[in-house]
């Protein structure tokens, strides 16, 4: 299955999925598909989560027909891997390392990012932001309101909880891994917009950056996969 979608944009205008310097993500899981046979979930997600395409193919079809395979893994050149921990995708590209190059098994293995680790850096961020909006309150000569964040960032057990409905709506269990992946990357992704609608709409907070689609950590990581 492929899919594509047209990127809109927000109220900052900037393209809700375009991160110059980045390719974006991918997602490999290894389950079962609604037959039963032991099969490979391969999700391709732009820099946002948002996906631009997926499959779902039995292991023995590997050996089948492995021209295809990789022509299909290719695409995820220049990708990060997610998932919600760092070893589970290693692993991944461990048993499929007889049917990848070993070039790409070795650059999506330098290239993954654990989805707790952007959690923080969302978290570490609002902190930061938050600091300067109070040292900027105590010297202001009128009163300024303080920031309210429109969704405070959940735990890791509360962000799996949340994106527990996408699996219902799957049509196997390795498809739910995938899709609990990408709806977590999504979440996390739209909890950096919200953090930045925030601050971009208070005058002495812009001055922090320009409007970005990613955290500082996060976007390096992806530009470097990206060279």
């Amino acid at each position: 299955m492929t899919s594509a979608v047209d990127a809109p944009e927000n109220e900052l205008s900037i393209p809700l999925d375009y991160v110059p310097g980045a390719r974006g993500h991918a997602v490999l899981a290894i389950g079962h598909d609604e037959a039963g046979s032991e099969s490979l979930a391969v999700w391709r997600l732009g820099a946002t989560g948002r996906a631009v395409g997926a499959w779902v193919l039995p292991l023995e079809q590997l050996q089948q027909d492995n021209e295809y395979f990789q022509r299909l893994m290719d695409l995820l050149r220049d990708r990060c891997l997610v998932d919600w921990d760092t070893d589970t995708p290693v692993g991944v590209i461990d048993r499929l390392a007889a049917y990848v190059p070993a070039q790409l098994s070795a650059a999506l293995k330098r290239n993954v990012v654990a989805i707790p680790d952007l959690l923080q850096e969302v978290t570490e961020q609002r902190a930061a932001i938050v600091l300067v909006a109070d040292d900027y309150r105590r010297t202001a000569k009128s009163k300024v309101a303080p920031l309210v964040w429109p969704t405070e960032v959940p735990s890791v057990a509360e962000l799996r909880e949340l994106t527990a409905g996408t699996q219902r709506a799957a049509a196997s269990p390795v498809a739910a891994s995938a899709l609990a992946l990408s709806a977590g990357l999504a979440q996390v992704a739209q909890l950096w917009q919200d953090t930045e609608q925030v601050r971009c709409r208070r005058r002495y907070l812009r001055s922090l950056s320009e409007p970005r689609l990613l955290p500082p950590r996060w976007l390096s990581i992806l530009q470097a996969a990206a060279e």
